[in-house]
C-alpha cells in the first residue's frame, strides 16, 4: 500500500505536460519568426564596452565633434552643414533606444517606406541613461549602419531616479558625443506620472530643437500602465514626425504614408548582461 501511495505521488500531473508542450510550440513557433523574418535579428547578449573601444577618431573624427556647449546653443539659422542625407540624397534612420521602439519602429517604417528612406533599428530592453552613456554602444552602432539621422528613445526607465540631474548628466553628454556632427532628435519618454527631472536633464543638454517633449502627449496604454498601445505608439510617432519635418534643428521631409504597412524594420535587439 505504501509503494502505491510513493508512486501515485511521483507521477507527474498530466496539467505539467501541456505546460511543456506548450512552451515548445511557442519556442518553435519564435524560433521560426526569428530565423525568417529578414527584418528583425536574433537576440544576443552585450557586454559592456569601454569608452575607447570605439574611439571618436575612427569614423566620428576629432575635427567635427562640436562641444556640448556648443551643440546645445540655438542658433537663429538652421545649420545647413548637418545634413541629414547622405552624398547621394538618401536619408537613413538609426532608432535607438529602449523598449518603447517596439511599436514605433513600425509605424516609422511606414513613413521610410512612402518618403523612400532606409531604418534600422536598436532596442535595449531596460536600457537607461546610465548603460548608454557608460558604452560606446551608440557610437558602434553609428559606424555599423552610417545613419544620417538618429532618433534616440532613451528615458522611460528612469522617471523616478532621484537626484537623476546630478547622478546622470554626465551619461546624457558622453551619449550626444557619440553621435558627433550626425544630425538627432532625443524622443522624451511617453510620462506616465510626474518625472523627478529626466526630461528637465535631456532638454538641458540637447536643446529645445533637438528633443520631443513626449510627455504633452495622451496615450492609451498596455495594462503595465508605462506603454503605449500599438494603435496609440502609431500616433505619437505621427505628432513626432510632425516635429521632424517642422521644428527640428535639421528639418526633414516626413510624408504621411498613405497607408500602414505593418513591417517591421531591419532590428537589433540587446539585452542586459549581469555582472
Amino acid at each position: 500500500m505504501t509503494d502505491n501511495n510513493a508512486k501515485r505521488r511521483s507521477r507527474i500531473p498530466r496539467s505539467y505536460w501541456g505546460y511543456l508542450a506548450l512552451m515548445v510550440v511557442s519556442l518553435m513557433l519564435f524560433s521560426c519568426y526569428a530565423f525568417l523574418c529578414k527584418d528583425t535579428l536574433v537576440s544576443f547578449d552585450l557586454k559592456k564596452m569601454s569608452i575607447a573601444k570605439y574611439a571618436v577618431s575612427d569614423t566620428l573624427k576629432q575635427d567635427t565633434l562640436k562641444t556640448i556647449d556648443t551643440l546645445v546653443a540655438e542658433e537663429p539659422v538652421k545649420d545647413s552643414t548637418l545634413s541629414p542625407t547622405d552624398s547621394t540624397g538618401k536619408v537613413h534612420f538609426l532608432l535607438i533606444g529602449d523598449s518603447m521602439n517596439e511599436y514605433l519602429r513600425i509605424r516609422l517604417n511606414d513613413y521610410c517606406i512612402a518618403n523612400g528612406y532606409d531604418m534600422y533599428c536598436v532596442i535595449w530592453y531596460g536600457a537607461t541613461t546610465k548603460q548608454y552613456g557608460t558604452s560606446d554602444t551608440i557610437a558602434y552602432f553609428i559606424k555599423k549602419h552610417e545613419p544620417t539621422y538618429v532618433l534616440l528613445t532613451i528615458g522611460s526607465n528612469e522617471l523616478f531616479v532621484r537626484d537623476i540631474i546630478e547622478k546622470r548628466t554626465d551619461y546624457v553628454k558622453h551619449i550626444v558625443k557619440q553621435l558627433g556632427r550626425t544630425p538627432f532628435v532625443w524622443v522624451g519618454p511617453p510620462n506616465w506620472k510626474d518625472d523627478t527631472g529626466i526630461n528637465e536633464m535631456i532638454v538641458t543638454n540637447v536643446g529645445e530643437s533637438r528633443y520631443f517633449e513626449s510627455k504633452k502627449l495622451k496615450y492609451d496604454r498596455y495594462k503595465d500602465g508605462a506603454h503605449p498601445t500599438r494603435e496609440s505608439a502609431s500616433m505619437w510617432m505621427d505628432s513626432i514626425a510632425v516635429y521632424l519635418s517642422r521644428d527640428a534643428h535639421s528639418p526633414i521631409e516626413m510624408t504621411p504614408p498613405e497607408q500602414k504597412y505593418n513591417k517591421v524594420p531591419h532590428t537589433t535587439i540587446l539585452q542586459m548582461v549581469r555582472e
